[in-house]
């Protein structure tokens, strides 16, 4: 199985698009918003990739504070907005999808009290359109699954359902949250091919467990893993046709980064010890399976002021 050869190649032809999402939590539970979107500010003709307008939906209204500044060829957009402990925020960050007025993902952010002295900060990504195709399964894989299976469990629907499986295991391997090895593919993919093999190889065990059962033992298991991931992992990418390619299909990184007062309890995400935030890096198509939740507790010491 590989990844779909045009979305990785986009990636290395064509500027990009980014945002980088802060929320910082105040002691008494109110939170402060703060979107920075990047982009090309203009798309010469001919030219790859898609400009800041094409990608995102920016908040506006009278609840936001907005500014904007250029940066080489880059435009800078900020929104800043601040809400009361318990407001729910919905869908300030946007992805225009392929057709007029279409939106591909959506969020809705909250941060409410999770106890006493404790604030919980949760966000949830959610895709609106059909599933992008990301990752083929040809014939010739599943002929690669039903050889590495016992004869008794070769058959062609296990092979389908495990090849359906990995599928669902790569997504957020490669497009996070976390350590998104897509990323790292594009300028290191031996390293992103070894950290895959790695990562994948804990998760195809456990969905081999969960297929299969005690059907197969340990050892089993451990062989027929190794077997799938060697002929499963990402083809690296060839040359596209750039005439051939949408300018919506260029990647676009996410990051959400979280302050909180006090101490972080718990999360889903990578804590930074020094400056004691918690931030996530991702692609919008890490959420195409399901709905992607952030999530961060915070404790406060008693007696700290707003």
């Amino acid at each position: 199985m590989a990844l779909a050869c045009g979305v990785l190649c986009l990636a290395l032809l064509s500027g990009c698009s980014s945002s980088r999402i802060t929320t910082e939590i105040r002691p008494d539970g109110s939170w402060v918003r703060t979107d920075v979107f990047t982009g090309p500010a203009t798309k010469e003709a001919g030219q790859m990739g898609s400009t800041l307008d094409d990608v995102f939906a920016v908040p506006a209204g009278p609840s936001w504070k907005a500014s904007e500044e250029k940066k080489g060829d880059n435009r800078i957009l900020t929104a800043l907005r601040t809400l009361a402990a318990g407001e729910v925020l919905s869908g300030d960050v946007s992805l225009k999808g392929g057709k007029p007025g279409e939106l591909k993902m959506i969020n809705e952010v909250r941060v409410t009290r999770a106890g006493p002295h404790r604030f919980e900060y949760r966000e949830t990504l959610h895709w609106k359109t059909e599933r992008p195709d990301l990752i083929t399964v040809k014939p010739e894989d599943i002929a690669a699954i039903k050889a590495a299976l016992p004869p008794a469990l070769a058959t062609g629907e296990n092979a389908r359902a495990l090849a359906n499986k990995a599928s669902d295991l790569m997504i957020p391997v490669m497009f996070g949250p976390g350590d998104p090895l897509l990323a790292m593919g594009l300028i290191h993919p031996d390293l992103a091919e070894r950290r895959a093999r790695q990562r994948l190889g804990a998760l195809m065990l456990t969905a081999l467990q969960q297929q299969f059962g005690d059907k197969l033992g340990v050892e089993e298991r451990r062989e027929i893993a190794r077997k799938l991931i060697a002929n499963t992992l990402p083809q690296r990418p060839s040359t596209p046709d750039p005439s051939a390619s949408s300018s919506k299909d260029s990647l676009t990184p996410l990051m959400f980064v979280m302050r909180m007062p006090g101490r972080v309890v718990s999360s889903n995400g990578e804590l930074d010890d020094l400056s004691g935030e918690v931030y996530w890096a991702l692609f919008p198509e890490a959420a195409s399976i399901q709905d992607v939740v952030l999530a961060a507790i915070c404790e406060i010491p008693p007696g700290s002021r707003p």
